[in-house]
């Protein structure tokens, strides 16, 4: 065990390289898919599910319900196809210790997304105690008054680089 441990242990920062970049790239990309394909008719069933479901329960002064109305028009398989072509093609470039990084990572980054947008819209939230979540939940509201900016759910670092940031109705990048 201890020799495992110190194998592995000047690997740690390459380790926490690839799970922050892993991320950083999962994250853009859900931010990407969701402007893309959530707004608009390009997206196809992806749309139609996000438009007539989580922007229909979830819209202008209906923005928290008691429990989470999302089962129905669940977008969560069509994330799965890129991930998987692009988890193919690590598992063939990576060695094996990085590949089991980077899906450990993908799949914490994908969890955080999906738990954060729950959390955003259930009423009384744990997390609501929390000054960083009251401020990314009233970001991520601003998207459902405003359904053409603030496309992410996470922090917004890669979104203020885009022309499509807005801080309470008001464009701004300097933020």
């Amino acid at each position: 065990m201890l020799q495992t441990v110190s194998r592995l242990l000047p690997e740690l920062p390459l380790f926490l390289v690839i799970a922050v970049a892993t991320h950083l790239v999962m994250s853009f990309a859900q931010t990407l898919m969701h402007y893309k394909l959530g707004h608009h008719p390009m997206g196809g069933k992806f749309f139609r599910n996000h438009i007539n479901f989580h922007h229909t329960y979830y819209s202008k002064d209906h923005l928290v319900s008691r429990t989470y109305l999302g089962d129905e028009g669940n977008n969560t398989p069509f994330f799965f196809v890129p991930v998987f072509l692009v988890g193919g093609c690590a598992y063939f470039i990576l060695p094996l210790n990085l590949f089991v990084v980077l899906v450990i990572a993908c799949a914490m980054s994908f969890y955080a997304h999906v738990f954060f947008d729950k959390e955003y819209h259930v009423e009384g939230s744990r997390l609501q105690r929390f000054a960083w979540f009251r401020r990314q939940q009233e970001l991520h509201f601003v998207h459902h008054r405003h359904a053409n900016s603030n496309f992410g759910v996470g922090p917004p670092r890669h979104q203020m680089r885009l022309p499509l940031w807005v801080i309470s109705g008001h464009t701004d990048k300097s933020v």
